[in-house]
């Protein structure tokens, strides 16, 4: 593991970092891609970009403080100041309203927005999760002796015992998503078809992988991520129930 690639007195650049910032701007070239094919102004990848990385650090942040508040009254200000402890499914959320009320106020069609976003969310996940299994940041599985078993003894939260590596699995479900949604996208459909796909396609794997992570229960024996994968299928079907079925390309 690679909690840090490089150190120089106080500066430290992690492996997680290096990833995270792959995953955003890969995703961001490939959704200026989607919107040059959708006809749409590649330059408002631009803005989203800008507008989604703060966002999406604020709400995952906010998200893993909600998870552990006892850790958090016990000390808040590493809670809050601390670059470790984020979780993905908060910053899904928060960029996902934020880039709601901004394309609102730009007039342009949110639905249509998302769906050229989608394969990009997929890409970032994906990689995004490989930075976990670099920086070893302790959203590990439960012990194993199986081939599939990984030790962390120099990660951010060192274990010594072999695990599951989920960030490895959510990794791979996501890139899979990716491919999926990349050929999906060829027919022609309803304008957030897509974006309701994608959000069932990242729910179910992640409601499931959850069940073999190390992750506190906070309601019914579910994880918070479990709860909020449930509402992404949840909204995802009634938005695929709402947009009616898609319609194939006339070939010829």
């Amino acid at each position: 593991m690679y909690p840090i690639l490089f150190q120089y007195k106080f500066i430290k650049i992690g492996g997680y970092g290096v990833m995270l910032g792959l995953a955003f701007y890969l995703a961001f070239m490939l959704l200026e891609r989607e919107l040059k094919i959708r006809g749409k102004d590649d330059e408002l990848a631009y803005t989203m970009l800008l507008l989604i990385i703060p966002t999406a650090i604020i709400g995952s942040k906010v998200f893993h403080i909600l998870e552990n508040l006892d850790l958090f009254f016990r000390d808040p200000a590493e809670m809050i100041f601390s670059g470790a402890g984020l979780s993905v499914y908060g910053g899904f959320v928060f960029a996902i309203i934020a880039s709601g009320i901004y394309l609102k106020k730009k007039g342009e069609n949110f639905l249509e927005i998302a769906d050229a976003a989608a394969p990009p969310m997929a890409l970032g996940y994906g990689i995004g999760r490989i930075g976990c299994h670099v920086a070893g940041d302790g959203c590990y599985g439960i012990m194993t002796s199986s081939f599939l078993g990984v030790a962390y003894p120099n990660g951010i939260v060192p274990s010594t015992a072999t695990v599951l590596p989920t960030p490895l699995f959510e990794s791979f479900f996501s890139l899979m998503v990716l491919l999926f949604l990349l050929q999906f996208r060829k027919r022609e459909m309803p304008a957030g078809r897509i974006f309701f796909l994608y959000l069932i396609l990242n729910g179910i794997p992640r409601f499931f992988v959850e069940f073999v992570r190390l992750n506190p229960k906070i309601m019914f024996d579910l994880t918070q991520a479990q709860m909020v994968s449930m509402l992404f299928v949840i909204t995802g079907i009634i938005g695929m129930v709402k947009t009616g079925r898609p319609s194939q390309k006339g070939s010829g």
